[in-house]
């Protein structure tokens, strides 16, 4: 049974050799996934995660910033834009980007 520390969600289980000869479990903090886009699962760059950060400087300040990425975010406001203007219906908007609307 692991230490009641060891439980976490975070920690990720590794088995090591010692020199002995014996298999020991080990535990390590897990790597966090770099963030990816809702829609084109595209890689973000512009988001950094620490604590030391502020939530400022984690990500960007505009619209859909640290969820969408720049393409997806401009093609939203255009659809949106042509919605509101009724050049176009909301059923024809692409599926992934009608739940922004």
């Amino acid at each position: 049974m692991p230490k009641p520390k060891d439980r976490a969600s975070s920690k990720r289980v590794v088995f090591r050799r010692t020199p002995g000869g014996k298999n020991v479990r080990a535990t390590k903090k897990a790597v966090k996934n770099t963030p990816h886009c809702a829609i084109c699962g595209v890689e973000l760059n512009a988001t950094k995660y620490s604590r030391l950060l502020r939530k400022t400087e984690k990500r960007p300040e505009r619209p859909f910033g640290g969820f969408l990425c720049h393409k997806c975010t401009e093609r939203l406001i255009m659809y949106r834009t042509r919605v509101e203007q009724n050049d176009m219906k909301a059923e024809d908007v692409p599926l992934a980007f009608q739940r922004f609307l």
